[in-house]
């Protein structure tokens, strides 16, 4: 099945693992927790275990939107900031559910990084880049629509593994507005069949 963060399937990330699964300490974080503070240094980089964690900022109205997910099997960390830079993060990353993760402190994962792999940084990067761009011109030249369809596409099972409101938040829509999209993709699927 595709993921939603399928970027990652193309970074080799089998060095990080292995320094998290020796190294690591396990962390259980309740639905609503934060691993990271947005305007704060992120200083654990880990591999959900289970449950899944978002990635939210808050916008003008004070309200909160979903910038990303990390699911079980995935890393979990502000790579862009914290990670790479030592710099405080964008965003939160909160608990979505209840949640364990395997986590490692940043810079010594960094340094072991740096060491054993000496591209490792420059390949995240680039398809972290790769990926923010896509998405970028997606939210420019596709309809919500669109982009639902290629959410879809790319993640079957994601209206049944997040909460609607993350959902609509993730594709920039709101939640009524997604009930509609929703509703309108349901009727062409049974008007088709």
């Amino acid at each position: 099945m595709a993921r939603l963060n399928d970027f990652m399937t193309r970074i080799d990330l089998s060095a990080l693992s292995k320094y998290v699964e020796a190294h690591g300490k396990i962390y259980v974080y309740a639905k609503g927790d934060m691993l990271a503070r947005q305007g704060h240094v992120c200083r654990h980089i880990g591999i959900v275990k289970s449950g899944y964690f978002k990635y939210v900022t808050l916008n003008s109205k004070g309200q909160e939107v979903a910038t990303g997910f990390s699911f079980e099997g995935e890393v979990v960390t502000d790579y862009v900031h914290s990670f790479l830079c030592d710099r405080p993060s964008l965003t939160s990353i909160v608990a979505g559910c209840d949640a364990k993760v395997l986590c490692v402190p940043v810079d010594e994962l960094r340094r072991y990084l740096l060491v054993e792999t000496p591209g490792f940084v420059a390949d995240a990067s680039s398809n972290l880049l790769q990926e923010a761009y896509r998405r970028y011109l997606n939210c420019l030249v596709k309809t919500p629509t669109e982009r639902f369809r290629e959410l879809v596409a790319r993640f079957p099972g994601v209206t049944q593994n997040l909460p609607i409101q993350e959902i609509a938040s993730y594709l920039g829509v709101s939640r009524r507005q997604l009930h509609r999209i929703r509703e309108a993709e349901n009727a062409a699927d049974t008007s088709e069949t």
